[in-house]
């Protein structure tokens, strides 16, 4: 694993909010954030984590940064934030 370089800011992961009638009810049926799960960079990610907005991820997609601990079990990797267009 290669340590981030001085001055660095890691990317940072977000959920999209879930679209009401296009995404399927998953889990409890309360949950507001759909996967995939977006990279955001990192200090744009840590400014919309702070003001709790949604900010753009790496593929252009509107996200909310979460927390890993609150990442569903199932919540892939966005292709686009992976590996690029």
């Amino acid at each position: 694993m290669v340590a981030p370089q001085a001055g660095h800011v890691a990317n940072m992961i977000g959920l999209r909010p879930r679209r009401p009638g296009v995404d399927p009810e998953g889990g409890s049926g309360d949950e507001k954030l759909a996967g995939p799960v977006h990279a955001v960079e990192g200090t744009a990610g840590r400014a919309a984590a702070a003001t709790s907005t949604e900010v753009q991820a790496l593929c252009g997609e509107w996200v909310q940064i979460v927390g890993v601990e609150d990442l569903p079990d199932d919540a892939g990797l966005c292709p686009v934030c992976q590996y690029g267009d």
